[in-house]
């Protein structure tokens, strides 16, 4: 087998590299770019120079289609994307079956040029089963696997803003392209090109709008809310997303003369956290904005409130991550304060676009969407994987990183045109001719600044239910 390999390998090389006639051997492979055009998907240069199957990785082992790393031979011309999602966490799980639905829906029309597409699906969850690792180190580890391994050209993920900058700082190298539908830090712009162009785009993207806009948002309710209020405290973890969130607040609520005081905790810190917590209580002040990236750290700060005499008849504002089932369900025992909860998040999406998504969504996966945030957003990041993939295939015959990015700067000028499978094959012809087109997502408009390749959008605040059953939009504000 072998031997027969290397002969294989050797003719294989021959055509795709130029390989000299005097190496007819394939023991002197030296990238897995080499054995993956040589023996298809999933293939990389071993130790021993051969080539050979990527090994297992268990934070990785689920994929669509689902024998996709069992049977790679059955989607040799395959084109795969990669998928962070934390695991653990429900909204993040419904985040995964939204590309999941994206991906069938694009198979079945027949891919781009008769090659479909798969998925390879990564748990950063911070779970012993797996390994010791943090979320961000677990998230960096599964993002090289990817791209060094599968080799796979774009990563939908990771969802949070901490994780979104360490993955794209780890792969910078690697013309991957990573676009998160819900890192929502400002830190995010600039970050990999200041002022992109066609012939050096960003590899950096995202499908929800900057903090930016929601900071802007929250201050505008709370001054609106509390017009008595001169002062608030903010507890915020510390990072891209929490620092840059909480002084968009700060610097919008001291243009009429309020203040904050701040209560900052490092990631991870449990115990800075919930010190950051009882501090801000006992702070005698009326309003609490808690920030964080984490549900589960907004479900901490509720329990805790729960318990603490200090929070009697504080108001609580909590950030988009607390704005799903996850957090319903985790501090269902400190109901009693949910009537004095509210939050802020990108919009819930309308239209016809969104509502053929919701349709889609409910069937094939028995649960709404609306339960769940930015589900929305990871749609429609997953069809602009596939629009940027479509036109670097047509237009450079070459699927990286860069060449999608070009592919995602032609979708917001343009005529109209609706994500979705009924438009796929309309919107690469025009791609493919160069063209250009302005789509409009199960998230909303999809506008992308050229130059910040950044899109905005509306702001929601949201209740709890009356019952605690669900997250409701209380107002929607336009902060642009």
């Amino acid at each position: 087998m072998r031997i027969a390999r290397a002969i294989v390998g050797a003719m294989a090389l021959l055509s795709v590299a130029s390989c000299s006639l005097t190496k007819t051997s394939f023991d002197e492979c030296k990238t897995n770019e080499q054995c993956r055009g040589a023996f298809g998907n999933l293939q990389v240069c071993g130790g021993d120079g051969i080539c050979e199957g990527i090994k297992p990785n268990a934070r990785c082992s689920v994929a669509f289609p689902e024998d996709l790393l069992a049977r790679p031979k059955n989607f040799p011309k395959a084109i795969i994307v990669g998928v962070l999602m934390d695991r653990s966490v429900e909204s993040q799980r419904a985040r995964e079956d939204a590309v999941r639905l994206a991906a069938r829906q694009v198979n079945e029309e027949k891919g781009v040029d008769g090659r479909a597409f798969g998925v390879v699906f990564c748990d950063v969850a911070e779970d012993v089963k797996y390994d010791s690792l943090k979320r961000t180190e677990a998230a960096v580890a599964s993002a090289r696997y990817l791209a060094d391994a599968v080799g796979v050209p774009a990563i939908v993920g990771p969802s949070s803003s901490t994780d979104a900058i360490a993955v794209f700082d780890a792969l910078k190298t690697s013309n991957v392209l990573v676009i998160s539908p819900s890192a929502t830090s400002p830190a995010l712009t600039g970050r990999d090109v200041a002022n992109a162009t066609d012939a050096s785009p960003g590899l950096l993207w995202r499908t929800a709008p900057p903090d930016t806009l929601q900071g802007e948002a929250m201050s505008r309710h709370i001054r609106a809310a509390f017009p008595q209020v001169s002062s608030v405290a903010v507890i915020n973890e510390r990072g891209p997303y929490g620092d840059a969130l909480a002084k968009v607040f700060a610097d919008s609520f001291a243009r009429e003369g309020r203040t904050v005081k701040p209560f900052a905790f490092d990631t991870g810190s449990t115990g800075q956290r919930d010190a950051a917590v009882v501090d801000a209580g006992g702070s005698a002040l009326p309003v609490v904005l808690f920030i964080s990236s984490q549900t589960s750290d907004a479900v901490a700060f509720l329990n805790s409130a729960a318990t603490l005499q200090s929070y009697a008849t504080v108001n609580m504002f909590l950030t988009d991550s607390a704005a799903n089932k996850d957090l319903l369900s985790g501090a269902s025992g400190a109901r009693a304060l949910f009537p004095r909860v509210a939050g802020s998040r990108p919009a819930v999406p309308a239209g016809p676009v969104f509502e053929l998504f919701r349709t889609s969504f409910t069937a094939a996966f028995k649960q709404d969407p609306n339960t769940f945030s930015f589900v929305p957003h990871t749609f429609d990041a997953a069809w602009l994987t596939f629009y940027g993939a479509a036109y670097a295939l047509k237009r450079e015959n070459n699927i990286t990183g860069g060449a999608i990015a070009r592919g995602l700067r032609r979708l917001s000028a343009g005529p109209e045109v609706r994500i979705g499978p009924g438009t796929w094959t309309g919107i690469v012809t025009e791609l493919g001719a160069g063209k250009s087109i302005n789509v409009t997502g199960a998230s909303g408009v999809l506008d992308f600044d050229p130059v910040t390749e950044e899109t905005s959008g509306l702001v929601d605040i949201w209740k709890i239910s009356a019952d605690g059953a669900a997250i409701e939009t209380l107002s929607t504000i336009d902060p642009r």
